[in-house]
């Protein structure tokens, strides 16, 4: 697996090598979302001042595709490639309350009507999520209608 550059080994460890990093860097979840998405996120970021990040259904859980963070200890648990439990596809409520977190979310829809992840604000519990609905469900039709076109 060395040769193949899918691993790499480092003292007496082995970490991800080049061309499984490459591998990964080209997954999509559906084509052009993860281009169309990370414009949005920094856009919903910056207009509710909060971590926002693109979630897509994997294997029973909820896989944070992109991100734009804006709080340095949400690193931790929303940057790409982690996952968060998950109950009806939505961020479980439980993961949240232990986090101290709340996950304001709006589907991402094809024309079709089918969805295919959630944009989603997390905010820390003493923040009101009430106002960020609307601004969270504007920027997933926006990124919708963006993968249409």
């Amino acid at each position: 697996m060395t040769a193949l550059e899918v691993v790499q080994r480092s003292e007496n460890r082995y970490r991800v090598g080049a061309q499984a990093f490459r591998l990964g860097q080209s997954w999509q979840p559906y084509p052009r979302l993860l281009e169309l998405a990370r414009g949005e996120l920094r856009r919903l970021a910056a207009a509710t001042r909060a971590s926002s990040v693109l979630a897509v259904p994997c294997d029973g859980r909820i896989l944070i595709a992109a991100a734009s963070l804006t709080r340095p200890e949400d690193g931790d648990l929303l940057r790409p490639g982690s996952t968060v439990p998950q109950r009806t596809g939505r961020f479980c409520p439980t993961w949240q309350a232990e986090h101290e977190l709340v996950a304001v979310e709006a589907a991402v829809r094809l024309p079709t009507g089918r969805t295919i992840g959630s944009l989603a604000t997390v905010l820390t519990v003493p923040r009101t999520p009430v106002t960020m609905s609307d601004t969270v469900a504007r920027a997933a039709r926006t990124l919708g209608a963006a993968l249409a076109g």
